[in-house]
């Protein structure tokens, strides 16, 4: 009897959640491995209780507005920050709002960071390299603008210490809860990237991730940074919009066209990730309660979640020096196979590629691929596919369209 034991629940996955709304969202942050919140364009607010299961729309005064930012103190105080002077904040969970900035649409400064470290005391950044500091809950704001450009993120470990990015010239640090910021000198030789995202863990150790995909980490809390590596993105048009460690070892980052990576030494390696996502969509926020629960954010409303650190593409090598003419699939070898067993394919055009597992019933069990990759040949090497003894099917898809099928047999 041929047949196939669905993947058990040990193996690394990401999985779609309903976020209940089409718009872009730009950040995402939890509470507690429960309750979490997300913003996005057109003053979207979404928030859940239970993980993500489901997502309800916060209704709010910010008139659609692009939303940038959010910072949650407490299960009743978070503040929300975005553009055309938008800052606002709850104290009751977002039953109702109170309204600190709120210009009209189309004017003033944008705002695309904050931070609090209690109720009272935190920053804002954004257009303009302004820097807004309260420390009464935003009855009254000090604002200082540094030099010209933007800022996208920041992060204090406490109420002196903290720092902010931009480009790779306009990374801040400040000592004096923000009254005085001292331009970080970073090693980005003659490129200059831009920084969305900023990552800590404790108090000393940090990640960027440049948009022209350089990661760059501290050890000092930001005194000094080190360029350690680069994402491997295939599309030279691609940038990494994120970056996210939940611990000194284990960390993502991901970006544009549904990039996504994972490191587990400290960010000097990287591996992709099989994020499930179709069709690509900018990712462009990551919160990770620790190296296993974790939330991703992006365009069309996208939400994906892991249990379990993720979903890791393995094993596939290859190269885009000479572009194949033809799309085409071989039969693995060996065949039958246990454990181990090699799959070749080639792509003449860049897009959406699936190279997908069925049972001899024709029941779709298990992806190997599912993600965008550029025109070449490529290897997949399979070494523990998780199967029964059986006979299988494996189809190479391109943009969700059957390339080619084989038949493979698998012995236990």
């Amino acid at each position: 009897m041929l047949f196939f034991l669905i993947i058990n629940n040990s193996y690394s996955q990401w999985i779609a959640q309903s976020s209940g709304t089409g718009s872009f969202l730009v950040d995402v942050e939890f509470l507690n491995r429960n309750t979490g919140w997300a913003v996005g364009d057109g003053g979207v607010i979404i928030k859940t209780t239970n993980a993500g299961i489901n997502w309800l729309s916060i209704p709010n005064p910010t008139m659609g507005k692009p939303l940038f930012s959010i910072h949650i103190v407490d299960s009743n105080i978070c503040y929300v920050v975005g553009w055309f002077e938008t800052i606002i904040k709850t104290t009751n969970g977002g039953n109702n709002w109170i309204e600190i900035r709120n210009g009209g649409f189309g004017f003033g400064s944008s705002y695309e960071a904050v931070f609090f470290i209690d109720e009272n005391t935190g920053w804002i950044a954004g257009t303009g390299q302004k820097i807004l500091r309260t420390t009464n809950g935003g009855d009254s704001i000090i604002t200082q603008p540094l030099f010209a450009g933007n800022l996208h993120d920041m992060y204090f470990k406490d109420a002196l210490t903290g720092i902010v990015t931009g480009s790779g010239t306009d990374m801040f640090k400040t000592t004096n809860g923000g009254l005085n910021w001292i331009n970080i000198e970073m090693p980005i030789g003659t490129r200059i990237p831009t920084f969305y995202k900023i990552s800590f863990v404790g108090n000393q150790f940090g990640w960027v991730a440049g948009s022209d995909n350089r990661i760059f980490r501290t050890t000092n809390f930001g005194d000094t940074w080190d360029s350690i590596s680069a994402v491997p993105v295939s599309s030279l048009t691609s940038s990494m919009r994120f970056i996210e460690f939940s611990s000194e070892r284990t960390g993502f980052a991901g970006g544009e066209q549904g990039y996504l990576y994972k490191s587990t030494n400290e960010g000097i390696e990287w591996v992709r990730e099989n994020s499930g996502i179709f069709p690509p969509a900018m990712m462009q926020s990551m919160y990770m309660y620790n190296d296993s629960l974790g939330w991703i954010v992006g365009g069309g409303g996208k939400i994906i979640k892991t249990t379990n650190g993720g979903q890791t593409i393995v094993n596939i090598s290859g190269t885009t020096n000479i572009v194949p003419k033809k799309f085409s699939l071989s039969q693995n070898y060996p065949n039958p196979f246990n454990p181990s067993t090699s799959i070749n394919y080639s792509l003449a055009q860049p897009g959406f590629v699936q190279l997908k597992i069925y049972d001899i019933r024709g029941k779709d069990i298990k992806s190997f691929i599912n993600d965008f990759m550029n025109a070449g040949n490529y290897t997949l090497d399979i070494d523990d596919a998780g199967l029964n003894s059986g006979i299988y099917i494996y189809s190479l898809l391109y943009d969700q369209v059957i390339i080619d099928s084989k038949r493979m047999v698998y012995l236990k």
